[in-house]
């Protein structure tokens, strides 16, 4: 009777265990993901210092699976189509030390690949875009944060 409870115990433990593993895995997932509406908090151009946003600000980007709106101010400014693509160029196209694994994809938007590169990475709710050369104070970061 004891073994039966032990193997019933265990297993049970298993089944929570992988749940929760999963759902960490999902949950991962679309924290990482582009999907969603994201506000604007952060903008660094060229030799201009850092501005900052507050909430509300109504400069947002919302993605779908392959459409997006730009609004600035609260109106929208544009919309289309994006694809993200993997490229491995950021530290050489915008002239800054990326760590390995970090920035490895660009949006392309309205399939423009003749546009300039412009590097993305999500990491706890937070959009970074990379573009331009920074070397040249032609460089240009910007930090979303996801509000949906």
């Amino acid at each position: 009777m004891r073994r039966a409870l032990f193997i019933i115990c265990v297993g049970t433990m298993i089944t929570v265990l992988a749940c929760c593993k999963n759902d960490s895995i999902e949950k991962n997932k679309e924290e990482n993901t582009i999907v969603g509406t994201w506000e604007l908090r952060q903008a660094q151009t060229g030799m201009m210092p850092t501005v900052n946003y507050n909430p509300g600000n109504g400069n947002i980007l919302k993605y779908t699976d392959v459409n997006y709106e730009m609004f600035t101010n609260g109106v929208l400014t544009k919309s289309g189509t994006f694809v993200l693509v993997n490229d491995t160029t950021a530290q050489a196209t915008v002239g800054l030390v990326v760590s390995a694994g970090q920035f490895t994809n660009r949006i392309v938007y309205d399939n423009d690949l003749t546009a300039p590169k412009k590097f993305l990475q999500v990491v706890n709710n937070k959009l970074t875009f990379l573009s331009g050369y920074f070397p040249l104070d032609y460089g240009s970061k910007t930090i979303y944060e996801r509000i949906q």
